[in-house]
């Protein structure tokens, strides 16, 4: 076979052999990406489910206590504003049961106080709750339908997470004294449903607006059909906040708080005010270094051992009408803050 006739080796095509190498290079870097945002997702995902079981665990009440309800007496307070944290550590807390809310008690003698927010949600509700998380305590919140209507639920979550304890209002902030019997039904109803269609729960205790309402019998009924207690506030360690000098002057806030509140105080603050949301590290650092326990509502009453089926009858309900709470005290009745004691209020309707 001459030279000629030898068959001949195809000539490669430099560039078709680069266009190979490349789509090659780039399949192998669209595997390792594709790997690699797989290997990322999967981190992300056990970052995040590692902060949700921290959070569960932080917050504090170890068990759940009853549906409490507070009514105030004076007609002081400021209705200003249409708008968990994690539960301070105490020695030998011990639980109680029931089904919405948290309840520790506490050894004899402890100096309990209760701080409680009306008229919220507002703007200002997050910093109060990143107050109360920074100093690891408690509180109730104690809020307006309407305003609960218009925010996010991850606030009303929050304080359920943070250990706080959740109030009704009323829907509108209406004056119960002022309304019929079942308006007043309505007004707490409302609340309580958009409270539920929030967080999956309702509240667990009741403040009439301004205080008032001990007359109307509308108010007495729907707390002892849904298993709440009706409680106000201590006029005493009260700033006032919705007015001068209290309302624009943290320290002024922070130090009255301070300076008068006694042990089983239930001071009513507002956190539609900016100054006193603005008071609070103060204040409850003021509380702290007096010895105070920071606790929700229900967690006072349940501390208040007199508070008894046998004194709701002696200050003029019925034996149909007072019943046991489930955390103590007597369901449905109006309870009284004076003196550092916390006493049933006789009957006033007819």
């Amino acid at each position: 076979m001459s030279y000629s006739q030898v068959p001949r080796r195809p000539s490669q095509n430099p560039k078709r052999t680069l266009t190979k190498q490349l789509n090659a290079l780039r399949n192998t870097a669209l595997c390792l990406f594709t790997v690699f945002m797989i290997l990322f997702c999967a981190f992300v995902f056990l970052i995040s489910s590692i902060k949700k079981v921290s959070a569960k665990d932080e917050a504090t009440p170890t068990t759940t206590a009853g549906e409490t309800t507070t009514a105030p007496t004076s007609d002081s307070e400021g209705s200003e504003g249409s708008s968990a944290t994690e539960a301070e550590t105490t020695p030998e807390a011990t639980t109680a049961t029931t089904a919405a809310v948290a309840v520790r008690t506490f050894p004899e003698g402890t100096k309990l106080i209760a701080l409680t927010f009306d008229d919220g949600p507002s703007q200002y509700t997050a910093q109060v709750l990143d107050t109360l998380k920074a100093e690891g305590i408690p509180a109730t919140f104690f809020m307006i339908g309407q305003c609960v209507e218009g925010t996010d639920a991850s606030i009303l979550q929050r304080m359920v997470d943070q250990g706080c304890e959740i109030g009704n209002h009323t829907w509108s902030h209406a004056t119960l004294s002022k309304v019929e019997y079942d308006e007043a039904i309505e007004q707490l109803k409302k609340c309580d449903d958009v409270i539920m269609s929030k967080i999956g729960q309702k509240s667990t205790v009741i403040r009439p607006p301004t205080g008032a309402g001990a007359k109307q019998k509308g108010l007495f009924d729907y707390a002892r059909q849904n298993n709440q207690y009706i409680v106000n506030w201590n006029d005493s360690s009260c700033p006032s906040d919705w007015q001068k000098p209290a309302n624009g002057d943290p320290e002024y806030t922070a130090k009255y708080v301070v300076d008068n509140a006694i042990a089983n105080d239930c001071v009513l603050l507002h956190d539609v005010h900016k100054s006193t949301v603005d008071s609070l590290p103060e204040m409850i650092k003021g509380l702290k270094e007096k010895g105070f326990t920071f606790v929700t509502v229900s967690e006072l009453l349940a501390a208040q051992s007199d508070l008894t089926v046998d004194k709701a009858i002696a200050g003029g309900y019925t034996a149909d009408e007072a019943v046991a709470g489930p955390v103590g005290g007597v369901i449905g009745v109006r309870y009284v803050y004076s003196s550092g004691k916390i006493y049933i209020e006789q009957k006033l309707y007819s």
